[in-house]
């Protein structure tokens, strides 16, 4: 359950938005006189103001937002005329809203006492149908606290992501031509300093040497001279001297040019390093701390333990980690699984604990850490542990590990085993734990994040599963490498180390090489990827990957170093090249093509096929409902009872997202607003009850309009029920859950 205090965080970031549009709006009015449109934002900001505070229990701010809400619609309404003497009490009640949120501010409460004159000042004004005619006092409004924070669509981010992604490619392109241009100015340094030395050396020769005897001087004004009182210079000694002072212009021009580079390269390292800091920031923007996810988590695990009569603890540390949004949203079914396997088949029953001299509460703890640019999340339980030799057995019987080569594999790739798709079923095989019931599923959502993910056990002791993630699937670390005069990247998350292929001379020859105690098979990229061998491989890398505790190698034949890169896909006309995760541009302009590791080595790994959706049900969800509400409060709060329930939850901010997501999504039951931007609640359920593949789909009203006009339009578009805010947890279980297992069962 999400604790009061994050709701109070998103309640403060939607009120100081709706807050300020009612200032302006107010403003504007004052200014302007009336004008409807002004009069609708200012109606819809107080509407959803009232339903965010109604969700929080901030019952002031609620009051105060439903006076003037009812006074917006009756102008609205034109039950009542407009006049400027009703900015006075608007401001007042808004001067009102300003004083409660700064108190939950600084303190999370509505400490003052509401004034009840200005509510009355509202309700007259409504009861009389009449505008505030008497006289009245400006008023100003008071100040709003800075909120150090914005909200932005991550639309909006991924934009600007792309565009980074193309000013990558720039700054590739830029620091390409730097390369470039060091080299031409090594190239001239080194000339120019070859031809000063030529000079100098044939200078030194022939400079002071005199004329021949017999030579007639023709110039007149060494005629009174013998040789001993002037030196004398023919033309040959005139150009040399020339040559000399040449050479050292244009070795004046190179140490300038030489200057210039250094300098020019300076700024580019402090452009790149601009650059990355800008990288880094946007990045930044669309994380989320992990803690929002594992403590959701915890309380479904200790849900699960004490369903089945364990008694737990679990420790989080490094919550404060944080991660992108998109891998946010797709670790809470891995975890949760691994978590659940913990509880229900790792951590052995009270009474079995204290026979084996263990403490009665099992322990289950979550480590975060960051690593460079990747995220390392470790699982540890002190429970059963998993039995190798069973793991070894059940591998063997279903031909994953070929008897005679059994033993001479080491005890982490046995391990890895417990990753392959139907490995074992409680019938077949407990491990000890029972682990290994459905975790192909973990290893390939994992494998979806481009992450990995290992285990390590002792019997009896513990168990642990490591989760080895990018921080942001935004910007891809690659390792770029050449081949047949194309060049290749794969990303570095899966590679552990590289190899000179010298220091394993019979590898090409033998397709395997062993390392650290480990056989590792190998393949030849050329070979892969180009239907003739080439040219025959003598000097080369081994790239090392680490699929979750397998290591396999790969030949290449050049590594050119390491990028980052926006990847991007090839489209449905080249989809079809599975063997690519995508391509980026590099900073020569030419395409590089980004090669899936997984893909390279499928076959080899029964594990990494997807299952189907039979195989799905240890984290099977009891069913998917859609949140239609453009209060962020109200769809959080909602979310977070729905998701306590076991259902997956999908959130949209108006009817038109809600389409968008009802087309693409599998949706069991939708919950909406009717007061929402774009696209009202109303012409949401009508659009759906026109569609014959919707006809059936539960539609549930929530909203903050409580009349029987309002309930009666909903019911006659389509609408199946109808919740008025503030709801509580009772009308949830009766209208949607009920709802929804009716809908089930029909």
């Amino acid at each position: 359950m999400i604790d009061k205090s994050e709701l109070i965080k998103y309640f403060l970031l939607e009120a100081e938005e709706h807050v300020n549009t009612l200032i302006e709006g107010t403003e504007e009015l004052e200014t302007k006189g009336y004008n409807k449109e002004t009069i609708e934002s200012l109606f819809r900001a107080t509407h959803t103001l009232k339903g965010s505070a109604s969700i929080v229990k901030f019952n002031k701010v609620a009051t105060l937002s439903h006076r003037l809400e009812d006074l917006f619609e009756a102008l609205l309404n034109e039950e009542i005329n407009y006049e400027n003497s009703l900015i006075y009490p608007i401001k007042q009640v808004i001067n009102a809203i300003v004083g409660f949120v700064n108190e939950i501010h600084k303190t999370g409460e509505e400490k003052s006492e509401l004034d009840e004159k200005v509510i009355k000042s509202i309700e007259n004004i409504l009861h009389k149908k009449q505008a505030f005619v008497e006289e009245y006092e400006p008023v100003a409004f008071k100040t709003f606290p800075v909120s150090n924070t914005v909200r932005v669509e991550l639309e909006v981010i991924d934009h600007i992501l792309t565009s980074l992604g193309e000013t990558l490619v720039q700054k590739n392109t830029i620091m390409d031509k730097e390369k470039e241009l060091l080299n031409i100015v090594e190239e001239i340094h080194n000339s120019g300093k070859k031809l000063l030395k030529e000079i100098t050396d044939f200078s030194n020769r022939y400079y002071l040497s005199t004329q021949n005897k017999d030579e007639k001087v023709i110039d007149s004004f060494f005629v009174e001279f013998s040789d001993l009182e002037f030196d004398r210079y023919d033309e040959y000694h005139i150009f040399l001297r020339k040559i000399q002072e040449i050479t050292n212009d244009i070795t004046e021009g190179i140490n300038s040019l030489f200057t210039f580079s250094e300098n020019l390269s300076y700024h580019f390292k402090s452009l790149n390093k601009e650059i990355n800091y800008l990288k880094d920031s946007l990045v930044e923007i669309r994380m989320i701390p992990i803690s929002r996810l594992l403590h959701r988590l915890s309380e479904a695990v200790k849900d699960t333990a004490k369903a089945h009569g364990k008694i737990i603890e679990i420790e989080i540390k490094g919550a404060e980690t944080k991660i992108d949004k998109p891998i946010f949203d797709s670790l809470y079914e891995p975890i949760l699984h691994i978590l659940r396997n913990a509880v229900q088949h790792g951590i052995e029953y009270p009474e079995e604990r204290i026979r084996k001299g263990k403490d009665q509460t099992g322990h289950i703890q979550i480590n975060l850490q960051k690593e460079g640019r990747y995220i390392v999340i470790s699982i540890k339980d002190d429970g059963k542990g998993i039995d190798i030799d069973k793991v070894k057995q059940i591998a063997i019987q279903k031909k994953l590990i070929a008897p005679e080569y059994a033993p001479f594999v080491s005890k982490e790739e046995i391990l890895s085993y417990i990753f392959a798709p139907g490995f074992s079923t409680a019938e077949e095989v407990d491990f000890q734990s029972g682990r290994g019931i459905g975790l192909n599923i973990v290893k390939t959502a994992i494998s979806k994040l481009k992450g990995t993910i290992e285990v390590s056990s002792k019997l009896d002791k513990e168990t642990t599963f490591v989760i080895k993630i990018p921080q942001s699937l935004t910007i891809s670390n690659l390792l770029v490498f050449n081949s047949h005069n194309l060049d290749f990247a794969i990303p570095i998350n899966y590679i552990e180390e590289i190899l000179t292929l010298e220091d394993f001379p019979q590898a090409i020859i033998e397709r395997k090489i062993n390392h650290k105690n480990r056989i590792i098979p190998l393949k030849v990229f050329s070979e892969v990827f180009f239907s003739v061998n080439g040219k025959k491989i003598e000097k080369g890398f081994i790239i090392v990957f680490n699929f979750s505790g397998i290591r396999k190698g790969l030949i290449v034949e050049e590594i050119l170093g390491h990028e980052e890169a926006t990847v991007h896909s090839f489209g449905k006309f080249l989809e079809g090249l599975t063997q690519y995760l995508g391509y980026f541009i590099c900073g020569k302009g030419s395409p590089r093509y980004v090669i899936d590791p997984l893909k390279l080595f499928e076959e080899e790994f029964i594990f990494t096929t997807a299952l189907s959706e039979k195989i799905k049900e240890p984290f099977t969800y009891k069913g998917s409902v859609l949140i239609v509400d453009d209060s962020i409060s109200v769809r959080k709060s909602l979310q977070s009872i729905l998701e306590d329930k076991k259902l997956k939850v999908y959130t949209a901010k108006d009817g038109a997202e809600a389409l968008n997501l009802i087309e693409k999504e599998k949706i069991d039951l939708v919950v909406t607003d009717l007061e929402m931007p774009i696209m009202h609640g109303y012409e949401l359920i009508s659009r759906v009850r026109k569609d014959p593949r919707f006809k059936d789909l539960p539609i549930i009203v929530l909203t903050s309009r409580g009349t029987k006009k309002h309930e009666e339009k909903a019911i006659a578009l389509g609408a199946d029920g109808y919740i008025v805010k503030p709801f509580d947890e009772k009308a949830i279980q009766e209208q949607i859950l009920n709802r929804l297992i009716y809908s089930e069962l029909r």
